[in-house]
């Protein structure tokens, strides 16, 4: 970022914010005052535990040049900006920085996958063209302006991920990011505490079509019907990617698994064929392949940019990552979980180990609402489908998965657990097999994958 006070204080308060001080120009955002060097803007959030007020003083101390808060701040060697909100003041800045600039700006959001959709879409840009983008998963209303704030306004395009949980969000982030090209990767029953179904989902999601910027662009999945339908509804133009229709503006198949958790896809852009490899193996993610693949078409890259981009792409930690062993292989996709992204990771997670041993150490699937006992307990019938050899479960589910299991006619057990040794001393003595770890982050399953990989993989690293 690079905006002087004076645009700062004019675009938050209407007021510019007169000279020498309205003459600084500030090139980074802070909300943490340890964070804060000589020339910083400092914004004072508040949350359940702390108060960015509290802490002003030490950030004028530090040398910031300014304080944007919600109250008076006397005595401050640096001018204070007076506003009603500060969240709202960061997405503002975030925005007017984003007006700033002339770098095409990318949306994505969807239930499961934006992360990775996210990397895989700046990295092969990012071949390309100049990019900013998204740090981690820094999605929401805080997140994500920050990400915004962090650019320094050279690149060329920037890609940002948006993730709501309630209604509301996508129009406050929207505003915020007012994208040249928006997507939406696709739906699934998860935030249902705050959206409250399937449809609720879709208009949450294709929201973001209204907030695109004039002349900007919408892409969206069209293999799911309620938000095809609410995509056309809000934004007539929308072009459509898909992994079923072959037919489509934009099309992904995937063919075969490859070394390393690698897979091979079919794409298809603007009716050319050409074969891609991934960081990743599976079905359900020729969705991200079409989405990305359409997204750099849409944006000028060629079928050989893309192409060479997707192949050279790392996923994030804990997004489907594999850790190698001389007998295991396990997988860490421990970030989060949903209904659609947990059965998408157990149906991967077959295909990787064939024939082979099949383990899944799974946790809770969290913010479900009143469909969490049914969703946990479809989980269990899922398992009667892929049959894994064995299961491990840790949350407050494990017996609705059970039940489901046992419903559905799984025959072996789900042991519930609460601590990775367990596990690790079940399966140290066997001769070998995959390992999915997954769970919602309230479980903590990076622990369960950190010692399994220690414990079978030795000190054998990422594939």
């Amino acid at each position: 970022m690079r905006l002087a006070l004076r645009d700062i204080a004019l675009g938050l308060t209407g007021s510019p914010l007169d000279a020498p001080s309205g003459d600084v120009v500030a090139t980074t955002v802070r909300t943490d005052n340890r964070e804060v060097a000589p020339g910083d803007l400092f914004l004072c959030l508040r949350g359940e535990r702390f108060d960015g007020h509290d802490f002003a003083a030490q950030a004028a101390e530090a040398g910031a040049c300014a304080i944007v808060a919600e109250r008076d701040l006397p005595k401050l060697p640096c001018p204070v900006i007076r506003v009603d909100d500060t969240r709202a003041a960061l997405g503002r800045l975030a925005r007017i920085w984003r007006d700033a600039v002339s770098a095409k700006v990318v949306a994505i959001t969807g239930t499961a996958g934006k992360t990775t959709a996210k990397e895989l879409l700046a990295q092969t840009l990012g071949r390309v063209l100049r990019v900013a983008k998204n740090r981690k998963n820094f999605n929401n209303q805080v997140g994500l302006p920050l990400s915004m704030l962090a650019a320094d306004g050279s690149e060329e395009i920037w890609v940002m991920e948006a993730g709501i949980s309630k209604p509301h969000d996508m129009d406050e982030l929207g505003a915020i990011v007012a994208p040249d090209l928006a997507i939406v990767l696709n739906i699934g029953p998860a935030h249902l505490q705050g959206l409250g179904s399937i449809a609720g989902v879709a208009r949450a999601k294709a929201s973001l079509f209204t907030h695109i910027k004039p002349g900007g662009r919408a892409l969206c999945n069209m293999d799911y019907p309620e938000l095809w339908d609410e995509a056309r509804r809000v934004f007539p133009g929308v072009v459509g990617f898909s992994a079923r229709d072959s037919f489509a503006p934009y099309y992904a198949r995937f063919e075969e698994p490859l070394a390393g958790g690698r897979g091979l896809y079919e794409i298809i852009v603007d009716r050319q064929a050409f074969w891609a490899e991934l960081p990743a193996c599976g079905e359900h993610f020729a969705e991200n392949a079409a989405a990305v693949a359409g997204a750099c078409h849409m944006l000028g890259l060629s079928p050989e940019q893309i192409a060479a981009g997707l192949a050279a792409a790392q996923l994030p930690d804990q997004r489907f990552c594999c850790h190698e062993g001389a007998a295991w292989r396990v997988v860490d996709d421990t970030y989060n979980a949903n209904p659609l992204s947990m059965r998408r990771s157990i149906e991967a997670a077959r295909l990787m180990a064939g024939e082979g041993r099949l383990v899944l150490v799974l946790g809770d699937m969290g913010e479900l609402g009143a469909e969490a006992d049914k969703a946990h307990e479809d989980l269990g019938a899922l398992l009667a489908v892929i049959k894994p050899d064995m299961v491990f479960f840790q949350g407050s589910h494990a017996a609705d998965v059970a039940r489901g299991a046992k419903a559905a006619g799984f025959g072996p057990d789900v042991t519930a657990v609460t601590a990775p040794r367990t596990v690790a001393a079940a399966l140290t003595a066997l001769d070998g097999g995959v390992v999915l770890v997954k769970g919602s982050r309230s479980c903590h399953m990076e622990t369960y994958a950190g010692a399994l990989s220690t414990a079978l993989c030795g000190g054998e690293g990422k594939a």
